[in-house]
């Protein structure tokens, strides 16, 4: 570029425009300071807590750990170890079985620094309703609950800023008074056809819209 100067009656060459490369340096550069001004936090934090024969590849929480996933967030499956692929669960007494679980995930929910995400959610199922629940209160995690087919163990844990969610004829706790306990706390409750694990015997169709209703709910 050239820029003629009348007073002197002179031609001065004046630097040529910025390249490509530098511009994209430049704004390399900028981006970096606004990241730092950011912090390093990252979107978000999913925690999937399992059942007792419900792991995180069956279908409630295999597809919400994907709808999160895609959604950008980190997803963490919680384990209980080896031993709870034994466990058997026909309404009896469990409070063992929830003690062990508590005891061995808690390491691993003490190791993730959660101040690092922007939001964390617990997304839980039956037994793991109750882990999930009691992680929150006794490590201060401030997140969001997602509980899939609470138990009684769970309801101390439930408050106003969680969602429930169960099945019409879930054998396990009585439908009727999870509603009257969540329309007592205002909480968000949700119910689908079928039992414990919200399906429907031989209804594959069914079973398909209800995951599809659950996801949409997330």
């Amino acid at each position: 570029l050239l820029q003629y100067r009348a007073h002197t009656n002179t031609i001065k060459r004046l630097d040529p425009l910025p390249s490509k490369k530098s511009s994209l340096n430049l704004y390399l550069a900028l981006f970096k300071i606004w990241g730092s001004l950011q912090g390093d936090k990252m979107k978000g934090l999913v925690l999937l807590f399992p059942g007792i024969r419900y792991t995180v590849d069956m279908p409630l929480l295999y597809y919400s750990g994907l709808y999160y996933r895609q959604q950008g967030y980190k997803v963490v499956p919680v384990s209980y170890g080896a031993q709870f692929d034994q466990v058997e669960f026909h309404n009896q007494d469990i409070t063992q079985e929830i003690e062990d679980a508590k005891t061995y995930c808690l390491p691993q929910l003490q190791a993730i620094d959660y101040s690092k995400y922007d939001s964390v959610i617990f997304v839980s199922k039956s037994l793991g309703t109750v882990v999930a629940g009691w992680a929150q209160q006794t490590l201060h995690i401030l997140c969001k609950q997602i509980y899939l087919t609470p138990i009684k163990q769970t309801l101390p844990y439930m408050d106003s800023s969680c969602m429930a969610i169960a099945g019409d004829t879930d054998q396990v706790l009585d439908p009727a008074v999870l509603k009257a306990y969540c329309k007592k706390h205002d909480i968000e409750y949700h119910v689908f056809p079928g039992g414990h694990r919200i399906e429907v015997k031989k209804d594959i169709s069914r079973n398909l819209k209800t995951i599809d209703a659950i996801v949409a709910l997330l």
